[in-house]
C-alpha cells in the first residue's frame, strides 16, 4: 500500500514523470510502479494472459513515447495510463472484429483464452468464471466502467477522468451495465440474491 498522503504521492509521481522524460532508470521505476495495476485491468478485460501482456506493453510503449506530451491538468498520471489501456483494449477488439469479417468465420472477441494454465484453472472458481463470462458479454463501455469501479476500486470522478466522460454519464453507464450484467448472469443460470 502506498505511503504518504495523496498530495505527497502526487508530488512523487510528478517528480518521477519529470525524471522519466530524460532518465531511463526513472522510466523503469515508473513502469514498475504501474505495471501490475495496468496489466490487471487489461487482463480482466481480455482474460487472455498473452494478449494482456502484449496490450500492456503497448500501453507503456505509447505512454513513454508520448511522455513529453503529458501535462498535469485534470488527469493524474495513473488515470492517463488507464485511458491509454482502455484505448488499447478497444483497438484490440476492433482488430478482432475486422479479422473475423475478413475471414468470414464466426469469431467472437468476447471469448476467453481457450488454454488457461493449470495454476489459473485451480485459482479460478466456477463463480469467478461465470462472472467473467457474463462481463465479456457486455459491450466494452459497460464492461470498462464496471471493471474500473468494482475491480480497480476507482471512484466515479476517476472513471470520468479515465474515460473522458461526464460523471453523470459514468453513473448512468454503471447503472445500465450492472442491469445488463445481472441479466447476463441470469442467462448463465446464476440467480440474484
Amino acid at each position: 500500500m502506498p505511503l504518504g498522503t495523496p498530495a505527497e504521492r502526487l508530488d512523487e509521481d510528478r517528480a518521477l514523470v519529470a525524471a522519466a522524460q530524460t532518465d531511463l532508470e526513472a522510466a523503469g521505476r515508473l513502469f514498475d510502479k504501474y505495471y501490475a495495476d495496468v496489466f490487471g485491468y487489461v487482463y480482466r478485460n481480455t482474460l487472455d494472459r498473452m494478449v494482456s501482456q502484449d496490450l500492456t506493453s503497448n500501453v507503456f510503449l505509447s505512454a513513454f513515447r508520448h511522455l513529453g506530451l503529458f501535462r498535469w491538468r485534470r488527469v493524474p498520471f495513473g488515470a492517463w495510463l488507464y485511458r491509454i489501456a482502455t484505448n488499447e483494449i478497444r483497438m484490440h477488439y476492433r482488430k478482432l472484429k475486422r479479422r473475423a469479417a475478413a475471414n468470414s468465420e464466426p469469431v467472437s472477441p468476447h471469448l476467453a483464452s481457450e488454454s488457461p494454465t493449470a495454476a489459473e484453472m485451480l485459482a479460478a472458481t466456477e463463480d469467478y468464471r461465470l462472472l467473467h463470462r457474463a462481463l465479456l458479454q457486455l459491450s466494452l463501455k459497460y464492461r470498462t466502467v464496471i471493471l474500473l469501479r468494482f475491480f480497480e476500486g476507482k471512484s466515479i470522478a476517476e472513471i470520468a477522468s479515465i474515460t473522458g466522460k461526464a460523471r453523470g454519464t459514468v453513473k448512468s453507464q454503471l447503472h445500465r451495465g450492472l442491469e445488463r450484467l445481472q441479466s447476463a448472469l441470469e442467462q448463465l443460470g446464476v440467480r440474484a440474491l
